[in-house]
């Protein structure tokens, strides 16, 4: 054996402890983010919690709304003085252990559909495939899976479980549950008999490829007025495409969104990122420490002063991926799902200038408030399939397209995955044959030779 020594020159990740604190600020959502910043001000004294600071413009437009509901409020019900203090006195009798039992009390939407279907009178057959189907919906509250293999599954005939899932389990409330596709679950929600939701429901089915353009070019192809086509707008926007929202009963999940996307009276995107409120603690500044007492004093001061770099870089950071989002996805944060266009999380890292792991850590988890109500960050996301011009089209609105021929096709002659791709190539979308197929079978749609089938039954079912 000898001994000698050595050098050699290499590269190597040196994660500090600020840097290691920092990432996993960055990856906590705001509650877990709370949670954490509790524990630094138990083991910190340094640290000290404040108001929570907000974005100046948006403060004062919530102080205006507030100073305006107060006078509405005193006009309608002039001086309710009293009445407000005998309400806020009954409410503090309702600790958080009670509002903890009202929430554990609260039936799911599985719960609700089961009972539902149970007070309805039908066979035994019928009531347990419609349990059956209820059983197999996805969390978003979908059908997702194919009925011929259900039904071989559950040994009973497939054209009873298909007509138990459109006259009974789609039926049921809330609206648009049990829908194969995101499509199908928005027509469940419009009412025929209202001109503007049948309106809505002829762009749905015809005309979702143009449903971006202005008001007026979508007027003139639906040939209607442009007040019509912005109400029609309006309905579609205030579908719910997830009507099951964690439908098998999942723990409360308590949620607080990390970014606050408002529209303006101009039309414009604001974005708030909601701050934490911390600061340094000012009694503890200019006190001479000895000993261990001034080794414990330096280590919390530089863990406080980490701490709140960590935070002001997520901040930052959120901010920086909002504004992309916001300008990115802007039809999608004004129409709804049906406006999302294609982004990746590599694009958002090129446009902001930083990782793609780190906009994962950004985006995972993570919410946002919008117009359209609090929705994941995830929900900003889609993969796209390039067009003719050069640019692209996300995925999403090509299963919609294809959903809109397979709707439109003749009845007695089915139209084949092949023609529905050259069709798409037609309109400068480039696609395969396979990848059709894909789509159509995601959307549990069946091919071109069982809707020929199902239309002879039809037929002869009807002689």
């Amino acid at each position: 054996m000898q001994t000698k020594l050595s050098q050699r020159i290499g590269q190597r990740l040196a994660l500090t402890p600020q840097l290691t604190q920092s990432l996993k600020v960055l990856a906590m959502n705001a509650m877990d983010l709370d949670a954490y910043i509790e524990e630094c001000l138990e083991s910190n004294p340094v640290l000290e919690a404040g108001e929570k600071p907000q974005d100046e413009h948006s403060s004062e437009q919530e102080a205006a709304s507030q100073e305006a509901d107060r006078q509405a409020d005193w006009r309608e019900s002039g001086d309710n003085r009293w009445d407000s203090m005998y309400n806020s006195q009954s409410s503090g009798a309702e600790g958080p252990d009670m509002r903890d039992q009202q929430w554990r009390d609260e039936q799911t939407v599985a719960q609700s559909l089961h009972e539902q279907v149970g007070r309805q009178p039908m066979s035994d057959q019928t009531h347990a495939m419609a349990h059956a189907l209820i059983d197999m919906l996805d969390d978003d509250g979908y059908l997702r899976i194919d009925l011929d293999e259900a039904a071989a599954d559950l040994q009973c005939d497939a054209e009873a479980l298909e007509k138990t899932l459109y006259e009974v389990v789609q039926q049921l409330d809330p609206p648009g549950i049990g829908a194969r596709d995101v499509p199908e679950c928005l027509l469940l929600q419009l009412d025929g008999n209202s001109p503007c939701d049948a309106l809505a429901r002829q762009i749905l089915l015809h005309f979702s490829d143009v449903l971006f353009e202005d008001d007026t070019t979508l007027a003139d192809s639906l040939q209607c007025g442009v007040e019509e086509v912005v109400e029609a707008r309006a309905r579609l926007r205030r579908l719910d495409p997830f009507p099951g929202h964690g439908l098998h009963g999942q723990d409360n999940l308590y949620i607080r969104p990390e970014i606050i996307f408002r529209r303006t009276p101009q039309g414009a995107i604001h974005i708030e990122v909601p701050g934490q409120g911390l600061s340094m603690n000012e009694q503890w500044q200019g006190r001479t420490w000895q000993g261990a007492e001034r080794e414990f004093m330096d280590n919390a001061t530089r863990e406080a002063k980490w701490l709140l770099n960590a935070l002001d870089q997520r901040r930052e950071t959120l901010h920086k991926v909002a504004a992309c989002l916001a300008r990115r996805q802007r039809a999608f944060l004004e129409y709804g799902s049906l406006g999302l266009k294609p982004l990746t999380l590599q694009d958002v890292a090129e446009d902001v200038g930083l990782h793609e792991s780190t906009i994962s850590r950004v985006t995972n988890g993570k919410y946002a408030e919008t117009p359209l109500g609090m929705i994941e960050m995830r929900r900003f996301f889609s993969a796209g399939l390039p067009t003719r011009g050069g640019g692209s089209i996300s995925v999403y609105r090509v299963q919609i397209r294809v959903k809109a021929l397979i709707e439109s096709e003749p009845t007695v002659r089915p139209i084949s995955d092949q023609a529905i791709a050259d069709r798409l190539c037609a309109e400068g979308i480039e696609i395969a044959r396979r990848t059709v197929a894909k789509y159509r079978e995601s959307m549990g749609i069946p091919p071109t030779s069982r809707r020929r089938r199902q239309t002879g039954k039809q037929r002869h079912t009807r002689r």
